[in-house]
């Protein structure tokens, strides 16, 4: 190089634009390491599909009707958490059936966060779950405790009036909790709180929010509104992971599990294994939750082994 060449060019030096794009590029890549929603999509998906299993049915059990005495069917006990009592079918051991939806969704959101927190210790990524066994604990809590009150309340204020034929009494309870949830759990995630904040408003807005599903489960009368926090509780992850596929399985997941608790417009599972060939199961209890649960339950279990499988063949 001669004196005319001048001097070498120097680096030039990175701009704010360059820094703030590099640092979206290291959290998009933290973020996707810290993926981990194939095991939950498993886990749900699996209980789910084994759930029939608890609903035995009481062989010739008459079915009677309260109303005019000709069709239908009485349940002989609702077990300790009649929002998860099954409509069709007279079943054997109602409480294994109660218990056996606390567990699902109380146990496997603990799980849930004992699998995220192993898993950042593993990738050595820092991420607070703590909060997941705090949500846990609230949802036990509200189980145990708002169906007995929203009893009491029918019974005090609705002059023993079933709350399904009391809008005008649940409605505002519905409403009113599921706002006062909202805004405690979004003051609860602002940045500035402390650990102590956080837990605390954590359970006092999942609290809110199993009131919520309370007086929801009044109207969800086929006894399988454990779909339902499972599928806020997959929305809420899906929020928390930044993740779109994960949004869209929670999204399926929640309209299927709709016509699993209610009729809507003669939106039924039941009507359409019928025309499939396959008969109603309204007359047992396992075959009727076999029938409901089916695609709720695939639709976790294919969202997670095509999140798995995606997942390994981006793996370098």
């Amino acid at each position: 190089m001669t004196d005319d060449d001048g001097p070498a060019p120097s680096r030039a030096e990175p701009t704010a634009t360059d820094l703030l794009e590099d640092m979206r590029t290291l959290r998009a890549r933290v973020r996707a390491d810290r993926h981990g929603y194939a095991f939950p999509l498993f886990l749900f998906g699996g209980l789910i599909l084994l759930a029939p299993l608890t609903y035995v049915s009481i062989p010739g059990l008459p079915i009677v009707n309260s109303t005019d005495g000709t069709s239908g069917f009485q349940l002989v006990d609702q077990g300790p958490f009649p929002q998860f009592a099954p409509m069709f079918g007279n079943v054997k051991y109602p409480g294994l059936v109660d218990w056996y939806w606390v567990l699902t969704i109380v146990g496997g959101t603990a799980i849930t966060g004992w699998w995220y927190r192993r898993r950042a210790r593993r990738l050595g990524i820092e991420t607070d779950t703590r909060w997941t066994f705090v949500a846990a604990l609230a949802v036990l809590a509200g189980f145990l405790l708002w169906q007995p009150v929203l009893e009491q309340l029918a019974a005090n204020v609705g002059r023993g009036i079933n709350l399904y034929s009391a809008p005008w009494l649940n409605l505002p309870i519905l409403f009113g909790s599921a706002v006062l949830a909202t805004a405690v759990l979004a003051w609860t995630f602002r940045p500035q709180r402390t650990d102590r904040q956080r837990a605390a408003g954590v359970f006092v807005g999942v609290l809110l929010a199993s009131l919520t599903f309370a007086t929801v489960g009044v109207y969800m009368i086929k006894g399988f509104s454990a779909l339902l926090a499972i599928a806020v509780a997959l929305l809420v992850l899906a929020w928390w992971e930044r993740s779109i596929p994960l949004a869209v399985i929670g999204t399926l997941f929640t309209i299927a599990s709709i016509p699993a608790n209610h009729w809507l417009w003669d939106w039924d599972l039941d009507e359409l294994y019928q025309w499939l060939g396959w008969a109603s199961g309204r007359d047992d209890a396992q075959v009727y939750a076999v029938q409901s649960l089916l695609l709720p339950g695939l639709i976790l279990v294919v969202g997670g082994a095509v999140t798995a499988l995606t997942r390994a063949r981006n793996t370098p």
